[in-house]
């Protein structure tokens, strides 16, 4: 079997041509390597082959073997090798340490108790931002709203969003593929997520109901360590708004994009959550997977991965496969998304996930009750640059008010969401 190469830093803002390409070609690429620690790695497409890799018990994140020196070099700038720690980059059994007592924090049951607030600050948002007939819904929207459920969940004040949110977009491109080591800004900026953390660890400034107070009682009755609990809240800290508000940035591209879409939120003929489910599809804010390592050799289709070679994931990829979303690069509000590779799937699967799309809902629902007629300020839309990352880094829109109308043409910043 020929088996084509991969090169996912030549992609530029539209990498979905691509990739549909690499599912035509059999769904699985030998390419280039991911991080400039690993010699190469293969890169799967198709959504059986995405859901396979991420469900093997062979494909681990740091094996025992010459990859745990690998990961090593991987993460030699401390702080940043606090983070393999986390729920991200731990394997088992460590992993279902990590996850079981923090797991019922973010279930859709708690979750949907916050739905109601959640909602509420939408709303309030959206009508502050009338008065000014503008709003970027990044900074404006995304960002207040998802530290709020954050600082809810985890019962830790959050007294500035957006400085904090200054972090995390710094740590991201520790996490990005990359051709060389990452900026030593991104490991300043995790250095200073975990002095927030410290700081209120220190001075115990968390509610006794929330997450950390459990993170906390884990580390007194002896179930992890101290530095169990700081890595999970610095990674919740990040991964906990991060990926929401590039899905807030690309749903509102991909509605501006397909107006007949649009038009079925415009006159309620789906409901917000079959919305955000659709959108978080259609817009996953994470294209690469972090990387797994083989383990043992195994077969992957028609090829053998040999043990300590790199396969990663493209979660992007996986959820345009025509095989199980019809006509996969469109979006369809009306489809179920249940098979959605955006929040992965197997042992990793994103806690995460019932907070995402009640966020994602209640924005949606907030700009389509109180400002219907928003326009896409496409001039001054921005996307980040990023590969892992998919999302905007603004995007600004024109509001009407409820009641009020406005059929100017509309423009996308990129034609490819």
């Amino acid at each position: 079997m020929t088996v084509p190469f991969f090169d996912p830093f030549v992609l530029g803002d539209d990498p979905f041509r691509h990739f549909a390409r690499m599912r035509a070609a059999g769904g699985i690429a030998r390419g280039m390597a991911p991080y400039p620690e690993i010699a190469g790695a293969y890169y799967v497409f198709s959504h059986e082959l995405v859901s396979g890799v991420l469900k093997h018990p062979a494909l681990l994140q740091a094996p025992p073997g010459t990859y745990e020196e690998v990961r090593r070099k991987l993460v030699d700038q401390a702080p940043m090798a606090l983070l393999t720690r986390s729920l991200l980059l731990a394997d088992p059994p460590h992993h279902g340490g990590l996850r079981r007592p923090v797991a019922g924090y973010l279930s859709r049951p708690a979750v949907e108790t916050l739905s109601r607030g959640l909602r509420a600050l939408s709303r309030d948002l959206v009508d502050q931002a009338l008065d000014d007939g503008s709003i970027d819904t990044v900074a404006g929207l995304a960002v207040p709203v998802s530290f709020w459920l954050l600082q809810e969940i985890l019962g830790l004040e959050i007294e500035d969003p957006w400085a904090l949110k200054s972090l995390t977009r710094r740590m991201a491109s520790a996490f990005d593929l990359r051709k060389e080591q990452p900026a030593a800004a991104s490991a300043e900026a995790c250095g200073e997520c975990q002095a927030f953390v410290e700081e209120r660890l220190a001075r115990q400034a968390f509610r006794p109901d929330g997450m950390v107070a459990g993170m906390v009682r884990e580390v007194t009755e002896g179930r992890w360590s101290r530095e169990d609990m700081v890595a999970n809240v610095v990674f919740l800290l990040f991964a906990g708004q991060e990926t929401v508000v590039d899905a807030l940035g690309n749903a509102i591209v991909a509605l501006d994009r397909f107006p007949e879409q649009r038009a079925l939120l415009d006159r309620r003929a789906v409901d917000w959550n079959t919305a955000a489910a659709e959108l978080l599809r259609y817009g996953a804010s994470i294209h690469y997977a972090a990387t797994r390592i083989a383990a043992e050799d195994i077969d992957l289709g028609e090829i053998r991965i040999k043990a300590g070679e790199g396969v990663v994931p493209v979660l992007g990829s996986g959820n345009r496969d025509d095989a199980v979303f019809a006509d996969g690069d469109r979006l369809d509000l009306t489809r179920s998304a249940a098979l959605s590779m955006t929040f992965g799937t197997g042992l990793h699967v994103c806690l995460g996930q019932h907070v995402a799309r009640i966020e994602i809902a209640a924005m949606i629902e907030a700009l389509f009750t109180r400002a219907p007629g928003w326009r896409l300020d496409a001039a001054n839309a921005k996307r980040r640059p990023s590969l892992t990352f998919y999302g905007m880094s603004a995007v600004p829109l024109i509001l009407n008010r409820a009641g009020e109308t406005d059929a100017s043409a509309r423009g996308s910043p990129d034609r490819a969401t």
